[in-house]
């Protein structure tokens, strides 16, 4: 025969005893005296209403004959045994109590804990079966009904004394228990629910918490935020009060009383009420300013202040609620002001600082993923990844990723300095974005500015420019690829760790230019459309100079697009070449294009011998002259760099 204790609010929570010719003590932490014949049986949860050493169970044949344990100097009685049922159900039971196997009572009329007496483990499956049948039930007897939310801005007036103290509380404790000195908000919520424990004169037995609410399908389920180890042991959270919160389209004026005196059903049938409450407050997190939105956990949903008392005096619990919503309210403006730290520290990464300025007074939801006409510029720092390969020891590694760190520094502020956006570093670079938001200083002239800080990256790392023995010519340290038009843009990934992401042809585009640069052996590299914006708004001409190089089908694209070269001088590692050179070379690409091999070759071979996109197309069109291509080219190359 055993005997099974069972937490009924948890009822995966069980000790089995297995009971013989000794006596069993059972309780919270129930002892033995020295040398004394018993066996002892501890219950592991929280229940207020079992004692210590609760009560004494003795086996006399197939019955259990228990008793409760006598009163300790000074201290009652503990409390009596009553019928296993829902707490408004439950009867009293005479003592000594015995049961026959099958039979169960609890400890306490509102109390969590049930004793099995059973024949083995099976019957305890078929006795909780019957426990929750009554449940149900009892539930259905109340079918709870949503309230209207309520305004209190007028409420029954504290009296001089709670005024006063509650004046004092704000002044000197409030800045030094709660808005001072908290880290995270586990801690900020646990300093103010502390806080409101002592802070409701003339309310005795209070219980505040702020919970993370969320409407399942089945039930509202929440999640405590201020995990205290301090808390009363019975302190449970009505699922049934939750419900009636309006979750789906939670305000914060979604304010809600319920008083034993006017919710006396709701108070009596729900068994986490049934402990002589005499109110409970639940209040959204937030800001008193008008259109304020309640504030959410990482996990986005609504957090609400949920507050009990007992033994309360007669002070209308409304007039306690224009105190409780300025401290959520202190509790909310905190949070979002270290919500809007993080978000600036993490901005601080992708924005210039005269962006991220903008941001702060523009509407956060331009952030959110959408279609916008934008230029992106890929650079990379040429080289690195092949010298971390041929580094022999763990300090020259760390050396060339510090100096690395550096590169990309520079890349970074002249992108910052030209009004862009980092949207990503991939180790030796960055992705970096014009354009977006819409409403950000400089968007409309995004191909002009993308391009402008490409010439400033470049520039920049003119000391990091090397002359490389196999092309008999400087090489600069960053290759660049240019590319505009319609992207998708915005903010992806959680809500506590998101960065801007870009997804379509026109970013990959720009991604394989920035490769191809290498084929070309020269720093810049962009797209045609970028070209045509700039020309159309007269930003390329005079000072710049650009080149057509070809038509070319990136490695992955069904498509082949025309892509320029932006001239850059020798020194800085680009091809050097003049208004001249430029014009012999695309004259050659025009015979390229009409299979006019021969012709081709002879106008690139008066180019210079340091103009490589020049050595570039000879090779291509000394290839087709030997293999030409199918009946059905129309020009294009194809590239296998990714």
């Amino acid at each position: 025969m055993i005997l099974v204790a069972v937490n009924l609010d948890d009822l995966t929570q069980r000790v089995v005893q297995e009971v013989t010719t000794l006596p069993v003590r059972v309780g919270r932490r129930p002892d033995r005296l020295d040398g004394e014949p018993v066996e002892l049986m501890e219950l592991p949860w929280r229940d207020r209403l079992v004692s210590r050493n609760h009560c004494l169970a003795i086996r006399e044949g197939d019955q259990l004959v228990v008793q409760r344990m006598p009163a300790l100097p000074g201290r009652s009685r503990p409390n009596a045994f009553y019928s296993n049922a829902p707490s408004r159900q439950r009867q009293v039971l005479d003592e000594p109590l015995r049961l026959e196997p099958g039979q169960a009572f609890t400890i306490g009329a509102q109390g969590s804990t049930a004793l099995f007496w059973l024949d083995s483990r099976d019957q305890l499956d078929r006795a909780i079966l019957g426990y929750q049948d009554h449940l149900e039930v009892e539930k259905a007897d109340f079918l709870p009904t949503r309230p209207k939310s309520t305004l209190y801005d007028d409420v029954a007036q504290l009296d001089e004394y709670s005024l006063r103290l509650q004046l004092k509380l704000i002044q000197r404790d409030l800045p030094e228990q709660v808005l001072s000195g908290w880290t995270n908000e586990a801690e900020l919520f646990t300093r103010a629910g502390a806080f409101l424990e002592s802070a409701l004169p003339g309310q005795k037995g209070v219980s505040a918490a702020f919970l993370a609410v969320e409407e399942g399908e089945e039930r509202v389920s929440f999640h405590l935020l201020n995990p205290d180890p301090q808390v009363r042991a019975d302190f449970r959270p009505s699922r049934t009060l939750l419900k009636q919160l309006d979750l789906k389209n939670p305000t914060a004026a979604d304010i809600h009383i319920w008083t034993s005196a006017q919710d006396e059903a709701a108070f009596r049938t729900q068994s986490s009420l049934g402990r002589q409450i005499d109110w409970v407050a639940a209040i959204p997190v937030a800001s008193l300013e008008e259109g304020a939105q309640i504030h959410r956990d990482h996990e986005g949903r609504p957090v609400y202040l949920y507050v009990e008392t007992r033994q309360a005096f007669d002070t209308a619990a409304s007039a306690f609620i224009p105190f409780l919503r300025l401290i959520v309210s202190l509790v909310a403006s905190l949070l979002s002001a270290r919500e809007k730290q993080r978000i600036q520290d993490q901005m601080s990464a992708y924005f210039s600082p005269g962006l991220r300025e903008l941001m702060q007074e523009g509407d956060q939801a331009a952030l959110e993923p959408a279609m916008v006409d934008c230029s992106v510029l890929f650079a990379d720092r040429r080289g690195h990844s092949r010298i971390l390969e041929t580094a022999k020891t763990d300090e020259e590694i760390l050396v060339h990723l510090r100096e690395n760190q550096q590169v990309v520094g520079k890349i970074t502020q002249k992108v910052f300095d030209h009004e862009g956006v980092i949207t990503d570093f991939a180790g030796d670079g960055a992705l970096a974005l014009w354009g977006w938001p819409t409403w950000a200083a400089g968007s409309p002239q995004h191909p002009k500015n993308a391009v402008e800080a490409a010439e400033a990256i470049v520039q920049s790392l003119a000391s990091r420019v090397e002359y490389e023995d196999e092309h008999n010519r400087l090489m600069s340290a960053v290759r660049i690829g240019i590319s505009s038009g319609r992207i998708a843009v915005g903010k992806t990934g959680p809500r506590q760790q998101w960065h801007i992401s870009v997804f379509g042809s026109v970013a990959n585009l720009g991604a394989r230019l920035e490769r191809i640069a290498k084929e070309f052996k020269v720093p810049i590299l962009v797209s045609g459309d970028t070209v045509e914006r700039l020309r159309e708004m007269k930003a390329a001409e005079p000072r710049r100079l650009f080149r057509k190089l070809c038509f070319i089908r990136p490695a992955g694209f069904q498509m082949s697009y025309p892509i320029y070269e932006l001239i850059q001088p020798l020194n800085l590692g680009g091809s050097g070449a003049t208004a001249a050179d430029v014009k012999t070379y695309e004259k050659a690409l025009g015979h390229f294009l009409k299979r006019e091999w021969d012709d081709c070759i002879d106008l690139l071979k008066t180019l210079p011998d340091s103009d490589e996109p020049a050595r570039w197309l000879q090779d291509r069109a000394d290839l087709f002259r030997l293999r030409p291509p199918d009946s059905n080219w129309e020009g294009e190359i194809g590239s296998l760099m990714k």
